[in-house]
């Protein structure tokens, strides 16, 4: 019924959102995902599989020596980030072992 009376909200739907999905089952033979396996991994096999149509289809749109520039300054934005995540790893490792050991805090040595 909402299909009917929406049906040109429906075809925009259907040329945006479903062309991934068929050029994935379709060009790239991926019909089915092992359901045997948990949800855990059946999400992170159909995330894996986005990620690379996504990666697929950036690099059809986007010309490679653009591409090439706009890595090398993420690759230089992160290096100068590298220090306050390392300072933030360490603090979660050590919030996580103090929690877990809460009595290391009071021993004396």
């Amino acid at each position: 019924m909402r299909i009917e009376n929406n049906y040109e909200v429906y075809r925009k739907r259907q040329a945006i959102v479903e062309h991934p999905y068929g050029v994935i089952k379709r060009q790239w033979d991926f019909y089915y995902i092992m359901t045997k396996k948990t949800i855990k991994h059946t999400s992170a096999d159909v995330g894996l599989i986005f990620t690379a149509y996504n990666l697929r289809r950036l690099f059809n749109l986007i010309d490679k020596n653009i591409l090439k520039q706009y890595l090398k300054v993420l690759i230089l934005y992160f290096w100068d980030l590298r220090p306050f995540f390392k300072a933030l790893l360490a603090y979660f490792i050590f919030y996580t072992n103090e929690t877990l050991h809460p009595k290391k805090l009071f021993c004396v040595a």
